[in-house]
């Protein structure tokens, strides 16, 4: 697989060890809701008044206020101790594989992590680099896609971002702006363009997973996203300055954070001191906390 100057080519045992051991959170999808609802109705008795729900993602509540994509539930993982290595996130093993963060981004924008990744290992094992996606078959990539719903948009959006990327790939020192992000309620400046910011199906998810997982190598100023081989001494990590809506991304930074000594705020990247009494508990693990 050709991705910039460098050949990839991906075998059985590397896509073993991106479906390798992981951690598996449960989304509420309005399957499960309209499931549960059921259940309640067989099981309680009626009355006058209907519960109370929060609403889905784009629907409008009661005060007329949307709920943004990304900004749903809080994640139901169980930090992972600060002693380990690392997190349980799939972008954490594709890391190096620009390509294969952003096809993962698109879908995983569609429906829940659990679903999806099956679908987007068979993805990229089919088409492993952006030019073959770039020459897939609406149809054939369509029914792939089909498992994961509105089949027919990712689909066409899938091959949009393959003919884009063929034409103009990512380039270290071009970059472009993205509307909308970073979202209106943190400081921008004359430094948030990126260099995915002109792919089609790249939001806010995608904009956060590449800062995150694979900015600085791309710009080489290091050999990954924790910093290693950084040389300049004023080098800062990329996902130190990432403040995301995602609740696995968010829950990925507050243990990374933690790992450093610092209770991190979500909401505003905020810092504070993490006491003797949380770095104790959060280095054990999970079955003696």
């Amino acid at each position: 697989m050709l991705l910039g100057s460098a050949t990839v080519v991906m075998d059985q045992k590397q896509l073993a060890e991106i479906d390798g051991p992981r951690y598996i959170t449960r989304r509420v999808t309005r399957s499960l809701t309209v499931s549960h609802a059921a259940q309640r109705q067989q099981s309680e008795p009626s009355t006058d008044t209907e519960p109370t729900r929060k609403p889905r993602v784009g629907q409008k509540c009661s005060r007329g206020i949307r709920r943004p994509a990304g900004a749903s539930l809080q994640s139901r993982r169980r930090i992972a101790s600060t002693q380990a290595s690392t997190f349980g996130l799939i972008q954490e093993s594709i890391a190096h594989n620009l390509y294969f963060l952003v096809v993962q981004a698109i879908l995983w924008n569609q429906t829940h992590g659990k679903q999806a990744r099956p679908i987007f290992l068979a993805l990229i094992e089919r088409y492993p680099d952006p030019k073959s996606l770039s020459k897939a078959s609406l149809e054939e990539l369509t029914e792939l896609l089909r498992p994961l719903g509105l089949h027919n948009i990712p689909a066409s959006r899938c091959i949009a971002l393959g003919i884009c990327w063929d034409k103009d790939p990512p380039t270290p020192g071009r970059q472009h702006r993205r509307k909308g992000y970073p979202r209106a309620s943190l400081a921008a400046s004359e430094d948030d363009a990126y260099e995915i910011g002109h792919l089609p199906g790249v939001g806010p998810y995608a904009l956060d997973s590449f800062r995150i997982f694979h900015r600085d190598e791309m710009r080489g100023l290091a050999k990954d996203w924790l910093g290693t081989g950084a040389t300049g001494e004023d080098f800062e990590p990329e996902w130190k300055r990432v403040v995301p809506l995602d609740k696995e991304l968010r829950a990925y930074l507050k243990w990374r954070w933690l790992k450093e000594g610092f209770v991190w705020n979500e909401e505003n990247g905020n810092l504070t001191a993490a006491d003797e009494g949380l770095l104790v508990v959060a280095a054990r693990p999970l079955d003696e906390r």
